[in-house]
């Protein structure tokens, strides 16, 4: 297997960090992967390859695939076509699927799957049965100091709060020492403070192990703060896998770009190589002129400015740090947008405002969101 495998033209794909060495093998890869579920396409020809230390998102709406190539990494689901490689080995293809606990990897799901009856200590040894009882007491210990646990190593389960769970989870999951690290929606069931948190404590641990990763989300704002890349999939395909920023400034698609915030619809035409809307142009490179185009605004892309072009505020409320107006424009249109707060200009106000061109984005008409 080759140590950057190739991906279909179409999508965005820039380093997100040096290029290993050539002779290092990636620390996961899909080949041309698909499954099915009876009728059903869980996967659809997906090949990705995650780098020793990279952390990738897989990132989509309940039912893409995302769990389903997750549970083929770790062996829980046979490879039907394609293959799967871990550091340079296949372990999983059509006529070889290696045992998940053969395979080096660590898992971490949403529920964190803790045993009940067994201290924290003694869950996150479970895995370490080959080795002798002192040393898998010291592992352990070693892992749950890792994610700031040990003084909690007497307790059990019931006794932790979820966040408290969620790292024990994490220290069971890295203290066999895996070469990949697979995690199914981690933080999904905390709330949003503490999810933060605990997000960020747990990508300070991995950084910190150097172990390749690949998450499961929904959520496009987690993907963008825990992944050096992020591959978008919809219906079994990947549309983009590219860094955080390519994504939100460069999305190859109006669904992609909607993945990332709202999005005002703006009718235009293109002249001179721009989509001319009603408050200036945006660039529309491969459209011709005179083209009719669907321009894909995202709500904050709209910035007050005394030299901009006249709205007429419909209606605005505060938000806290920003505030949300429904805006009309010149030739009649509304657009929702979102502008410094926190107080909202009255109903029935002018304001002048310009577009920010790297948050606009130039579609042809009926193109799928």
């Amino acid at each position: 297997m080759p140590s950057s495998m190739p991906v279909p033209p179409a999508m965005d794909q820039p380093p997100a960090r040096s290029p290993a060495p050539a002779d290092v093998p990636d620390a996961l890869a899909f080949e041309d992967l698909s499954f099915r579920y009876a009728a059903h396409l869980a996967v659809d020809q997906v090949s990705l390859a995650i780098a020793p230390g990279e952390v990738v998102c897989l990132l989509g709406p309940s039912g893409c695939g995302k769990s389903t190539l997750l549970r083929l990494a770790a062996g829980l689901e046979a490879v039907q076509q394609g293959r799967v490689w871990l550091a340079g080995q296949v372990v999983g293809g059509p006529s070889i699927n290696v045992a998940p606990e053969r395979r080096r990897v660590g898992l971490v799901f949403q529920d964190y799957a803790l045993f009940p009856h067994l201290k924290a200590l003694d869950n996150v040894a479970f895995g370490l049965t080959s080795l002798p009882g002192s040393e898998r007491r010291r592992r352990a210990l070693e892992a749950l100091d890792r994610v700031d646990m040990a003084g909690y190593a007497n307790a059990f389960p019931h006794q932790l709060s979820g966040g408290q769970q969620q790292r024990v989870a994490l220290a069971r999951a890295l203290a066999p020492g895996p070469q990949v690290m697979l995690m199914d929606e981690p933080f999904s069931g905390l709330d949003a403070r503490l999810r933060t948190q605990v997000r960020d404590q747990s990508l300070a641990v991995l950084r910190a192990a150097g172990t390749a990763t690949m998450m499961v989300t929904h959520d496009p704002e987690e993907a963008m703060a825990m992944a050096d890349r992020i591959a978008v999939m919809r219906e079994g395909r990947l549309l983009q896998v590219a860094t955080p920023e390519v994504l939100y400034l460069s999305p190859a698609s109006a669904y992609v770009a909607g993945f990332f915030g709202d999005l005002e619809h703006v009718a235009a035409k293109v002249r001179d190589g721009a989509a001319w809307t009603p408050c200036g142009p945006v660039p529309a490179p491969g459209h011709p002129d005179g083209a009719s185009v669907r321009v894909l605004i995202r709500r904050e892309a709209w910035r007050p400015s005394d030299d901009g072009t006249a709205v007429t505020v419909v209606r605005a409320r505060s938000l806290g740090p920003v505030v949300e107006a429904v805006l009309v424009l010149t030739d009649g249109q509304q657009v929702t947008a979102r502008l410094p707060g926190p107080r909202p200009p009255a109903a029935g106000s002018v304001l002048f405002v310009r577009l920010d061109q790297d948050q606009a984005f130039v579609f042809a008409p009926g193109t799928p969101t």
